[in-house]
């Protein structure tokens, strides 16, 4: 039990340096400097790193080490397509079931438009917390589906397309852009507008992708404040 509570603090602190950027692309991860900073013995360290390697935040080089993948618009696409195909066929499984009314959906829309918006200079922590807020919204847009396998789905992604929206929401502008996407999607669904729900989410969905990718094309640009 004590193990496994180190670990998961250790998955829970290393996932959100990762997604943040403080645990930079391409960085090396060494054990003995983490488990000192961290205070873990190396063991609980390495389960961490493995459970890291299954949400694809690290990559294990055989007699080289473990690494945080490079940022590429490539891998953002592929992960951005897994994406969407999972959320829109979550609201062709709302439209099967004639189900109009979706209450988490609403209430994390509510929580994310009445949240002051963190400047894109706020610290990491800070602007992860109302990342988290927002994305909420498309976890249980997902979970509403009542299809708890296409739930596990989008869950396996989550941290892994994390790391993408964090860049994505240092850009100024893009908070005020996903907001109004977001209610104009639950107002489609509300209305039984299914169609246009899902096309105003792949809208969505490809500006981000289109963003990132110009983003991250200037390597010479910080994307960690």
């Amino acid at each position: 039990m004590e193990v496994l509570s180190v670990t998961a603090s250790a998955l829970q602190l290393l996932r959100e340096r990762i997604i943040t950027g403080e645990l930079k692309p391409g960085q090396k991860l060494n054990e003995s400097v983490l488990s000192d900073r961290l205070g873990i013995s190396r063991p609980p360290l390495r389960e961490a790193f493995r459970l890291l390697e299954n949400d694809h935040l690290v990559v294990n080089i055989p007699r080289r080490g473990t690494y945080v993948p490079e940022l590429t618009a490539q891998d953002y696409t592929e992960v951005a397509q897994i994406r969407e195909m999972v959320e829109c066929y979550a609201i062709d499984l709302l439209e099967a079931a004639g189900t109009r009314i979706l209450p988490k959906v609403d209430s994390a829309l509510h929580r994310a438009e009445n949240l002051p918006v963190p400047p894109t200079t706020a610290g990491p922590e800070d602007l992860l917390a109302y990342i988290k807020v927002l994305l909420s919204f498309h976890q249980y847009l997902v979970e509403s589906s009542g299809n708890s396998l296409l739930a596990q789905i989008h869950h396996s992604i989550s941290f892994y397309l994390a790391r993408y929206q964090f860049v994505y929401f240092r850009i100024d502008g893009t908070v005020q852009h996903s907001l109004p996407n977001h209610r104009r999607t639950a107002e489609f669904i509300r209305e039984g507008k299914y169609d246009q729900a899902k096309e105003e989410l792949r809208k969505h969905i490809q500006y981000a992708v289109e963003t990132v990718k110009n983003e991250i094309s200037q390597p010479a640009k910080s994307r960690t404040g």
